[in-house]
C-alpha cells in the first residue's frame, strides 16, 4: 500500500523501529506498542488498518517471522534457539506459525540455507587433525544433547500448555470494532459480535462469556491480561468489521492470555453479504481449531452447517435484536417492528421468529398481562423451531414461557434441555433453569445452573443475587452472603442483593441490619411485601400494619397482584383472606405464586390442609424447605 501522507510514513517507521527494538522480548505485545507510540490499543488498531491495511498484531508477527527467516537461512542457530531469539516462548508454536505463514517448516529452511555452508565445512574437516576432529565431535555431541534437551522441554511445554483438547477452555469475544465508516451500522457490528458468541457457545468444551459482560470492554484501554482475569478466561477474541455492503470483510485475532500472551489466530474473512452465516461459522470453526479443543460429531456438523441469507432480511433481524437488547419499552417496540419487517421479507427465515419469541418472553417475564402476547410468543417460537429445530433462541423463549406463564413443567424442562443442547453456554437458560429445579427441590441441579450462569455472565448483579438467594434457601449461608455482596459490588442497591442480605441478618436475629437492607428495596407493592415481612420478624408489627392498610386501600381502587396481596395477608395473620387471594392467584397464574414456599411469607399457613391443596392445584410437590427456617 503506497503511503501519500508523510506523517503516516513517520508513524509507520516509528512503529517498525519499536517492534525491531523489542523483537526478542516475548512479553512485548500490542499494548506495549500502543504505549510506546502514545495511542490506545483501539486507536492504534484503527490507524494501522486505515493506513496500512494490517493490524498491530499482524505487524509484530510479520517482523518476528521475517527476522526468524533470515536467521534460519543463514543457519545462525537451531530452530528452538531462533524461536526464543525472535520472541516466541514455545518452539512448537513457532514451528506451527512459521509453517502456516511461509508454507514451509523452519527446519526445512535451515537445511536449505545451510547446504552451501555444509559443503565448505566438509572440505575443512578433511584438513583438520585427528585431535581437532575429536574435539569437534565432542562439540557436535554437546550441540546434539542441547537440541534434544530443548526438544524435550518444548514437547513438555506443549503437553502442559499447547494441547487443550479434553479440558474446558474459556473464551471472551470482545465487542467488534466498527471500521466500516458507514453511518448507522453499529447494529450490524453488534449483531456479528453476538452471532460469533452464539456460534462458539454451541461447543460444550468451551466456556464462552455472554455478550452483556463483554460489552463493558468496548474501546477499553485495559491490558488483555487484566480483561482476561476479570472475566476469568484463557483466551480473548478481538475483531473488526472493515467493510459492509454487498460484501463483508471481518478481521479476527485470537490471543491466548495465560500462561503467556501469544497469538493463536490472525485471519481476514471476505465474502458476499448473503453468506454472512457462512462467515460466522468459518470464524467459529477457525477459533475452535486454533484453541485446540475437542468437538463431538454433532458439534462438527453444527459448525459446518451453512446456509445463505437474504441480506435485507438478515439486516432487519439484526436491527430488531439490537433494539431488543437495549431493554427499554420504546426500543422493544422498535425491535418487534424490525423483526416483523424481516418476516415480511422472508417468511421462511427462522431468526426473526425466534427473536420475536425471545423478546416477548424476556420482556414479559412476570408481566405478560395479555393472553394475546403469550400466544404470539409461543406461536413465534414454534414457527422458528419448525423452520430450524436447533435454533436455541426459540427453545429458550419456550422454556421461560412454560415455566412462568403456562406452568407446563414437562414442556418447560424439555425446552430448557433443548436450549442447552443447542447452546450449552446460554446464560439466560442456565439462570432460569435453576428456578425450574427450585420448584422440584433439586438442590444439586438448581445450584449447578445458577452458578454456571454467573460464570457465563460474571458481571450480572442479578445472577449473583439469584445465586445468593438459592444458597440461602438451601442453608449455605456463607456462600449466600458472598454472592449477595458480590452482586452489591457490581450494582449498588440491586434489589435481590439487598433482599438476600436482609434475610441473612434476619437469620442472625440482627433485626436492625435486616430492616436497613429491606428499606433499601425499591418502593412499590412487591417490595412492600418483603419490608412488611421483615418488620413482622423484627417485632415491629405496627410498621407492617401501615403497609397492609396501604395495600388494602390500593386494592379497593385498582387491580393488584393477588399473589402478593395474599402473601402479605398470610404473615399478617389473616389466614382466610390469604387463602382466598392465593387461590385467585392460581386461577390467574399470577407470578410468583409458584414460588410460594421459596419466599416463606406463607410459612404460618403450611400446616393448614388448604396449603397442600394450593400446591396440588399447581401440580407441584409440597416442600418444607424455607429460607427462614431454623
Amino acid at each position: 500500500m503506497e503511503l501519500k501522507n508523510s506523517s503516516d510514513k513517520v508513524f509507520l517507521e516509528r512503529v517498525r523501529q519499536d517492534i525491531e527494538d523489542n523483537i526478542g522480548n516475548e512479553n512485548y505485545s500490542v499494548e506495549s506498542l500502543a504505549e510506546a507510540v502514545g495511542l490506545s490499543r483501539s486507536m492504534l488498531h484503527r490507524k494501522l488498518v486505515k493506513i496500512k491495511g494490517v493490524t498491530a498484531s499482524d505487524m509484530i508477527m510479520d517482523a518476528r517471522l521475517s527476522c526468524a527467516k533470515k536467521m534460519l537461512e543463514q543457519d545462525q542457530a537451531t530452530v528452538a534457539e531462533i524461536a526464543y531469539k525472535v520472541g516466541f516462548n514455545s518452539p512448537s508454536y513457532f514451528n506451527k506459525v512459521y509453517k502456516k505463514y511461509f508454507n514451509i517448516s523452519p527446519g526445512e529452511v535451515r537445511k536449505t540455507g545451510a547446504a552451501q555452508l555444509g559443503n565448505e565445512l566438509i572440505e575443512q574437516e578433511q584438513k583438520k587433525t585427528l585431535s581437532q576432529a575429536s574435539r569437534i565431535s565432542y562439540s557436535i555431541l554437546g550441540v546434539v544433547l542441547i537440541v534434544i534437551t530443548m526438544a524435550f522441554v518444548s514437547y513438555a511445554a506443549y503437553l502442559l500448555w499447547g494441547d487443550k483438547e479434553g479440558r474446558e477452555m474459556s473464551v471472551a469475544v470482545l465487542p467488534l470494532n466498527n471500521m466500516t465508516g458507514i453511518e448507522d451500522s453499529d447494529y450490524f457490528v453488534d449483531g456479528m459480535h453476538d452471532a460469533l458468541i452464539g456460534e462458539l457457545g454451541k461447543i460444550s468444551s468451551i466456556r464462552v462469556i455472554s455478550r452483556t459482560s463483554t460489552l463493558r470492554y468496548r474501546n477499553s484501554k485495559k491490558y488483555l491480561k487484566v480483561i482476561a482475569k476479570e472475566l476469568g478466561v484463557d483466551c480473548i477474541v478481538e475483531g473488526s468489521v472493515v467493510c459492509l455492503g454487498d460484501s463483508l470483510c471481518i478481521l479476527i485475532q485470537v490471543i491466548e492470555v495465560f500462561p503467556e500472551e501469544r497469538h493463536l489466530l490472525v485471519n481476514q474473512y471476505n465474502d458476499l453479504m448473503p453468506n454472512a452465516l457462512i462467515v460466522q461459522s468459518a470464524m467459529a470453526h477457525d477459533i475452535v481449531a486454533n484453541i485446540n479443543v475437542g468437538l463431538s460429531n454433532n458439534e462438527k456438523e453444527i459448525l459446518s452447517a451453512y446456509r445463505p441469507v437474504h441480506p435485507e432480511t438478515y439486516k432487519s433481524y439484526l436491527r430488531g435484536m439490537y433494539y431488543l437488547n437495549q431493554g427499554t419499552k420504546e426500543s422493544f417496540e422498535k425491535g418487534i417492528q424490525q423483526l416483523r419487517l424481516a418476516i415480511d421479507n422472508d417468511p421462511g427465515d427462522p431468526f426473526a421468529y425466534a427473536g420475536m419469541a425471545l423478546g416477548y418472553a424476556i420482556m414479559g417475564h412476570g408481566q405478560l398481562k395479555s393472553e394475546e402476547a403469550f400466544l404470539m410468543a409461543v406461536a413465534s417460537a414454534e414457527k422458528a423451531i419448525k423452520l430450524d429445530p436447533d435454533i436455541q433462541e426459540a427453545h429458550c423463549a419456550l422454556s421461560i414461557l412454560h415455566l412462568y406463564k403456562s406452568w407446563d413443567w414437562a414442556l418447560a424442562k424439555d425446552a430448557f434441555e433443548n436450549t442447552l443442547r443447542t447452546n450449552p453456554n446460554n446464560a439466560i437458560a442456565h439462570a432460569h433453569f435453576a428456578w425450574y429445579y427450585i420448584l422440584f427441590d433439586n438442590k444439586e441441579k438448581s445450584l449447578h445452573h445458577a452458578y454456571k450462569a454467573t460464570l457465563l455472565e460474571p458481571f450480572s448483579a442479578s445472577y449473583h443475587s439469584w445465586l445468593g438467594l438459592l444458597y440461602l434457601y438451601f442453608g449455605e449461608y456463607d456462600k449466600a452472603e458472598e454472592s449477595a455482596r458480590k452482586a452489591l459490588e457490581l450494582q449498588e442497591n440491586i434489589p435481590y442483593g439487598n433482599f438476600a442480605m436482609s434475610r441473612l441478618y434476619l437469620r442472625k436475629n440482627k433485626f436492625k441490619e435486616a430492616i436497613a437492607y429491606s428499606e433499601k428495596l425499591p418502593k412499590g407493592l412487591s417490595w412492600d411485601v418483603e419490608r412488611g415481612y421483615t418488620y413482622i420478624k423484627a417485632g415491629q408489627k405496627e410498621k407492617a400494619m401501615e403497609l397492609w392498610h396501604k395495600l388494602e386501600e390500593e386494592a379497593r381502587n385498582n387491580n393488584i397482584n393477588p399473589c402478593l396481596h395474599g402473601e402479605m395477608a398470610a404473615y399478617m395473620g389473616f389466614s382466610n383472606r390469604a387463602f382466598e387471594l392465593l387461590n385467585e392467584a392460581i386461577e390467574q397464574k399470577s407470578y410468583p405464586i409458584t414460588y410460594l414456599v421459596f419466599y416463606s411469607y406463607t410459612e404460618d399457613l403450611m400446616h393448614d390442609p388448604r396449603y397442600a391443596d394450593l400446591m396440588r392445584k399447581m401440580n407441584l410437590p409440597y416442600k418444607k424447605y424455607l429460607i427462614t427456617q431454623n
